[in-house]
Order: structure tokens, then C-alpha cells, then sequence
């Protein structure tokens, strides 16, 4: 069988897709499984032995685009599609594929698109799941929602060569900190992750490693101006792969919910996120204590109003309590 696989868009939504991706594997093995996602999210994909191929969707910039890059798709003569994304975009592109099964959620103006709509559960549940129920019509269950993304030996590379640029010594205590999000309501107060960074530096002597993306230097630098202990210094925005060898080497992660503490999960390197408007129980795996997770619900998540708001549940989150969280991992680690 020929499958397409969809998902668009953010570098976490593709992450989340992996565990789907390995179980329609195990479940297919000698099937072509192709990808179809946007830059920079193919990076989390480039390595995965799971997939045949990735091809990468660009907006077209005409009608006559749209419709060459629709017969493009048709003349694959896919035999399943399987849309993981779920907007207007991809259903259509399922739609217009041709493939005789045509998988998605039941999303109102959009089940029309596929043969075999999936009720998505009502419930708050970890993301990767919820993406794994689309396997249901191919019988497929799924109970492992571990994250794959497969680094090459030169990324590997490049993170040992860092820590030794930054004069980390191999018996230190090394925390990784992403205080960035291009989402406003995901974005925990600079003096906040400060005081935290203060704190595990002289309580733990910990050594803080800033981590961001292209354009978000700003984060970075708010938090290193509050802060009064020396952290490592910067470095050259690194890939994807890169990134998730930086957090195989160090011992603990802090950040915002972004796609970066996804990272930290498939490196299984613990974790604490904070969260905002989002549920922490949508991106966080469920039933361990490994990568943990804090919110504070104000009495409107479940009816947000942003940006009507002054993002109380960020505020809501004080420093005393993401200290408690991380004294919680730091004692599990001995």
C-alpha cells in the first residue's frame, strides 16, 4: 500500500505524529509511507527510517499552483490518506488525492473530505494520542505514544563540541532553559524563569544553557538582564537535529510550552513545562512523572477569551511552585 501522511504547519504538531507513524510501520511493514509537512517541521523527519519519503508543502502563489500542486498529488495514486492536521487545506488535499481511503477527524465543514471520519474523544488527552486514533479504521490501537526523532552522528557531534566550546566539564550539573514562544499566552514572565535560573544556580551550581530559535534572541537576552548569576554563553542558532542532541547531554529541561520541551521528551531527558492558555494534559505524556508539567487555571480555560484577558493563567504561576516541581526531578535523578 501507498500511504500519504499530512500534517502542516508546527514543528511540536509534527513531532506528535511520530508514534502514529511508527505503529502504521509495525503494522505495514512493506508499505511506501510519504510525508507531507512544511519547513522547518521536515527536520524532525528527515531521519526517521519509518518513511520512504517527505515531501514539503509551500503556499502557491496562484490558483493554476494550488491546482498543479492538487494533480501532483492525485497522480501518486495514493491508496490511503491519512490527514493528521485537519484544516480546510489538507482536507482538501485529501480530498482531491484520489485515494480510495481518506482518513481524518469529524471536524464540522470538513468529514466531508474523507471516507472514514474519526470522532475525535471530548476529553483533554496528550496530543500523540488523539493523533493515533486516525489508525482506528486500519485496526490499528496504540497504547506507546513515545516521540521519534532520530539525530545523525554529526549533530551528536556538534553538541560535544559545544559543551566543550562553553567549558562544560563532564560532571556538570546542566540545565537547559527555552524561556521563547511566538505565542504571547505561552510565554512565563522573563523575571520569573530569572529567579528561577538564579536559584539552581546557587543552590545546585547548575550551569543554565539558554536554547531559541532564529528571531528569538530577545527572549534570551530579557532573562539574562534580571538575572544576577552568570549563565553559559550564546551560540549560533542551532538545527533541529542539533538541538536534540544539546538536550541529550544536559540533565534537566525548563521552558515555556514550545516546541523545544518536546524535544526534551523524545531525548528523554526530564522536563518541566509551564503552561498558559493551552492544557499542560494536551502536551505533556500521560501517566509518568518524568517530563512534568505546571498551570494555573484562573476559571476560563475552558472558555478562553484571549487576547480579552490578562493572561492570568500565566501569571497564576508563581516561582515558589516551579521551584517545588524541579526539587521533585532534581531528588528523582540521584
Amino acid at each position: 500500500m501507498k500511504f500519504l501522511l499530512i500534517q502542516l504547519r508546527r514543528i511540536g504538531d509534527v513531532l506528535m505524529t511520530t508514534p502514529a507513524i511508527r505503529l502504521l510501520r509495525e503494522s505495514y511493514p512493506d508499505a511506501d509511507l510519504t510525508f507531507l509537512t512544511e519547513s522547518p517541521s521536515d527536520q524532525v523527519l528527515n531521519e526517521n527510517p519509518n518513511l520512504q519519503e517527505i515531501l514539503l508543502y509551500r503556499k502557491p502563489e496562484s490558483i493554476a499552483e494550488s491546482l498543479r500542486y492538487f494533480l501532483n498529488l492525485r497522480s501518486r495514486k495514493f491508496d490511503c490518506v491519512i490527514d493528521f492536521y485537519g484544516n480546510p487545506r489538507s482536507a482538501l488535499m485529501t480530498r482531491f488525492s484520489g485515494a480510495p481511503m481518506r482518513i481524518g477527524f469529524d471536524f464540522r465543514g470538513r468529514s466531508l473530505a474523507y471516507t472514514h471520519p474519526v470522532k475525535i474523544s471530548g476529553k483533554v488527552s496528550y496530543s500523540a494520542a488523539d493523533k493515533a486514533q486516525l489508525l482506528r479504521p486500519l485496526g490499528i490501537s496504540a497504547s506507546d505514544f513515545r516521540l521519534d526523532f532520530f539525530p545523525e552522528e554529526k549533530d551528536q557531534i556538534f553538541a560535544e563540541n559545544l559543551f566543550r566550546k562553553l567549558g562544560v566539564e563532564e560532571n556538570d550539573f546542566v540545565v537547559s532553559l527555552s524561556p521563547v514562544s511566538r505565542q504571547p499566552y505561552k510565554v512565563w514572565p522573563a523575571d520569573r524563569f530569572a529567579q528561577v535560573a538564579d536559584w539552581l544556580a546557587e543552590k545546585y551550581n547548575a550551569k543554565i544553557l539558554f536554547l531559541f530559535g532564529p528571531g528569538e534572541k530577545h527572549f534570551i537576552e530579557s532573562v539574562r538582564a534580571s538575572m544576577k548569576m552568570p549563565a553559559l554563553p550564546d551560540y549560533s542558532v542551532p538545527t533541529l537535529p542539533e538541538t536534540l542532541s544539546i538536550l541529550q547531554k544536559v540533565d534537566l529541561h525548563l521552558g515555556n510550552d514550545n516546541g523545544i520541551r518536546h524535544f526534551a521528551v523524545a531525548a528523554d531527558t526530564p522536563s518541566l513545562a509551564i503552561f498558559g492558555r493551552p492544557w499542560a494534559a494536551n502536551w505533556t505524556p500521560p501517566e509518568q512523572t518524568r517530563h512534568r508539567a505546571l498551570e494555573f487555571d484562573p476559571g476560563c480555560k475552558k472558555k478562553c477569551v484571549y487576547p480579552k484577558c490578562k493572561l492570568e493563567c500565566l501569571k497564576g504561576v508563581n516561582v515558589d511552585a516551579v521551584k517545588t516541581e524541579l526539587e521533585i526531578i532534581i531528588n528523582n535523578l540521584n
